[in-house]
């Protein structure tokens, strides 16, 4: 990694910065890159200086891992500053005698940007882009980024690219000012400018009148409300809208990078940015499995997918979007129009808002060949069953699908928790099984959920994996359980949600106290957007109403009720009272209310009960729904079906709404509750616990809140140093890896995870 630099015949200095794979500034980077700039200065040969990028990044930003290190080896943002040594290189840009341009050749991201607009000149290349993302890791542009941009664009787009993060192609770019020139040959053009125009100094550069105009007009507190409503919660936009109120003001250039340098600091140094930046390394984490080799991954030219429904539509949707053939097949005519239509109705709207063009509209739908005869799957790579959580339906299927695909095809289920052994044990193969559970609607909702089953063969886990990697999701490998990870997690948030009602905490309550954490929606909301007969069906086919697995728990009777009167929420109107939908809430288009009839049952409930309902207040409401979820992700490490901590938060970031400044159950449990406090507060709740469902026979016996033994050893460990970027979590459970054969309480999930499904407590 360096910077390196020569000289053209036309005297023009050139230095490019060299580090693989995206130029990153890194503090070797900069060193070098400050030691060419001084020798390019001082050589009288040289006439003007250009700044470009190797390959196809200008520059992707700072090292995060070396931010990281940095937040952990100082836990205060006194000190120096941690952009010191990017500021001191675009100081040299700005203040060079000699005039300096950017070529910028591709991507120029965050601390990129800010080299590019250190310099007096910026010529981009057509495919270039241009972004300061700072803000999607919880900061803000630290190399004078906040102050630089305000004096080259307008208002509004120095609030969309440091607000949001919205990155700007190259003509964008020019339009706004940021860019001089956009060129093919993008050295050759700037190397032309620079021998043509004297030193230009950003930094002396005033701000646009129009700009100062609406900032006196209220357009810097309209961007923050703006902002923290795409990001409740947040912090970073407050401390880069403090960033432009000094750039817009009568400070000096110099006051205003002092206001940014302490208001990065603070950022640096704050929880969100370290849950934020937890995730971004997180995400890359997912596609390390231990003992896969990439390799190992087939090629997935044509697809197969059983069942033209709503998330059989979506996930062809999503392989005929990268490309890639699909065979949509389905058992009733009927049922395959409905399924075509709502795939081609989606592509249709696309199209009407000018997303796609009328030829890729028709290009998208020309690759999905709908078909009622599993013959059409003799030449796929894979299939995908898509249907009904039925056991018996999903057995059958394998049958059928195994006659007559080629033998190194695949057979995947999209089943949201049941068991993929049982499924698999149909098979001759059952090695060339696995899950794949999409979330809805799948060509939308990013997480990919993949599951090893018992039998799951290297090449199958392999071709899992590239399949998420080529559809674009954030896939996570998990274990074969009950529930798998996300929704075995989200069985007792459920289960609490209606137990707190039973106890006195209204519905619009309990939603309302999710939402304020963060959560798009609240528990009881979100039961009527999935349909609360989905379990109730589920018991009510294997005869035992009082059923409890890890995928579902009482206490059952309010939508029971609910259910038997045929009111699943969202999904079924109810023309008598004119509502688009009926469940816990009668819904009228986006609005809705609690049912009356739902009410008055529930107080039915409570005195059949003995329950004397009393006041909650919104802190235990917060307690009871999120530490028994955090509790069962402790329960499922421990047990050896999720790889890491991590890889549980990456699973409710993207696929369940939590919001990313939590940076995930786990890593909220470790770095905003404590985990002492948690164990502490588990420890009431399950004695709570243990008392109602033994003295009232009503209840069901619950094991949610019992502290899992991994958190216990955590607790143990508490003060003990952890490596930066890494969790507490993480380096207990590697203490406790067991041995190669997976025996043991904390077995390591990439050195022998445990995949067949426990049996239901």
């Amino acid at each position: 990694m360096a910077a390196i630099s020569a000289v053209r015949l036309d005297g023009v200095g050139i230095i490019t910065l060299r580090n693989a794979p995206v130029n990153s500034l890194s503090k070797d980077l900069l060193s070098a890159f400050e030691h060419e700039l001084q020798k390019l200065v001082q050589d009288v040969k040289v006439k003007a200086i250009l700044v470009t990028g190797a390959g196809k990044f200008f520059s992707g930003s700072a090292e995060i891992s070396e931010l990281t290190l940095l937040a952990a080896q100082c836990p205060s943002h006194a000190g120096p500053s941690p952009t010191e040594a990017l500021r001191k290189v675009i100081d040299l840009l700005d203040s060079c005698p000699k005039t300096t341009v950017a070529a910028i050749n591709g991507q120029a991201l965050g601390g990129g940007l800010e080299v590019a607009m250190g310099c007096h000149y910026r010529v981009a290349a057509p495919q270039a882009s241009l972004a300061l993302p700072e803000v999607k890791l919880g900061l803000l542009p630290g190399g004078q980024g906040t102050q630089r941009l305000p004096l080259l664009a307008p208002l509004a787009t120095v609030m969309q690219m440091l607000l949001q993060g919205k990155p700007l192609t190259a003509e964008q770019a020019h339009k706004n000012g940021i860019v001089d020139k956009v060129a093919e040959d993008v050295v050759g053009e700037a190397a032309a400018l620079a021998l043509a125009r004297p030193p230009s100094p950003v930094s002396k550069r005033p701000v646009p009148h129009a700009s100062r105009f609406y900032v006196a007009s209220g357009a810097l507190e309209q961007g923050l409300l703006a902002a923290t409503r795409m990001a409740p919660g947040a912090v970073a936009p407050f401390s880069i809208i403090s960033c432009l109120k000094a750039a817009y003001s009568k400070l000096s250039f110099e006051e205003g990078l002092r206001v940014e340098d302490e208001e990065f600091g603070k950022l640096l140094h704050s929880v969100q940015s370290a849950a934020l930046r937890h995730l971004f390394f997180a995400e890359r984490l997912t596609q390390k499995v231990p003992g896969l080799d990439g390799s190992q991954a087939q090629p997935l030219l044509r697809i197969g997918i059983v069942g033209a429904g709503l998330m059989g539509g979506g996930i062809s949707m999503c392989f005929a979007e990268k490309g890639i053939p699909v065979v949509l097949k389905d058992a009733k005519q009927e049922w395959l129009d409905a399924g075509m239509k709502r795939v081609c109705a989606l592509w249709e709207s696309q199209m009407r808002r000018g997303r796609i063009s009328h030829d890729k509209f028709r290009r998208l739908v020309g690759l999905v060949t709908p078909t009622l005869s599993y013959s059409d799957f003799s030449d796929v790579d894979i299939v995908i069953e898509a249907v009904p959580e039925i056991m018996d339906l999903k057995k059958q299927i394998f049958r059928d699908v195994e006659q007559v695909i080629p033998p190194h095809a695949l057979i995947c289920t999209n089943t949201s928790g049941l068991s993929i052994d049982e499924m698999a044990s149909v098979l001759t193969n059952p090695g060339r099984v696995m899950g794949t559970h999409f979330f809805s609607p799948a060509n939308v909702m990013q997480l990919l959920e993949n599951v090893r089953a018992s039998h799951s063969s290297d090449r199958t886990v392999a071709t899992g994996m590239a399949m998420g990697k080529l559809l674009g999701k954030k896939t996570v490998l998990v274990g074969n359980c009950d529930g798998f990870v996300g929704n075995r997690m989200l069985a007792p948030y459920s289960a609490e949600a209606r137990m707190l009602w039973e106890e006195g905490a209204d519905v619009d309550q309990i939603d309302a106290a999710a939402q304020d954490f963060g959560m798009a929606m609240g528990p009881m909301a979100l039961g009527d957007l999935v349909g609360q007969e989905i379990f109730w069906k589920q018991r009510k086919a294997g005869g035992d109403m009082r059923k409890h697995t890890k995928n579902y728990m009482g206490p059952y009777e309010v939508t029971d009720w609910i259910c038997e009167q045929g009111h699943y929420g969202q999904k079924t109107p109810d023309p008598k009272i004119k509502a688009t939908g009926r469940g816990i809430f009668i819904h009228h288009g986006r609005k809705k209310e609690v049912d009356p009839e739902v009410d008055a049952k529930m107080q039915e409930v409570r005195k059949m009960k003995g329950v004397v309902p009393r006041p909650i207040s919104n802190e235990e409401v917060i307690d009871r729904l999120f530490f028994p979820l955090i509790n069962e992700g402790f329960k499922i490490l421990e047990e050896g079906y999720a790889a890491r901590a991590s890889d549980i938060d990456i699973e409710y970031i993207f696929g369940y709404g939590l919001p990313p400044i939590k940076g995930g159950p786990m890593f909220y449990a470790e770095n905003y509750v404590g985990l002492p406090k948690l164990l502490e507060l588990l420890k009431v709740y399950a004695a709570q616990a243990r008392n109602r469902f033994t003295q009232n026979p009503h209840y069901l016996p619950v094991d949610y809140f019992e502290p899992s033994p991994l958190l216990v050893e955590c607790v143990a460990q508490h003060g003990t140093k952890v490596p930066p970027g890494q969790s507490l979590i993480d380096v207990v459970l590697k203490q406790h890896q067991a041995s190669k054969d997976g025996s043991g309480p904390f077995s390591c999930f990439g050195v022998a995870m445990r995949p067949s499904t426990e049996a239901s407590s």
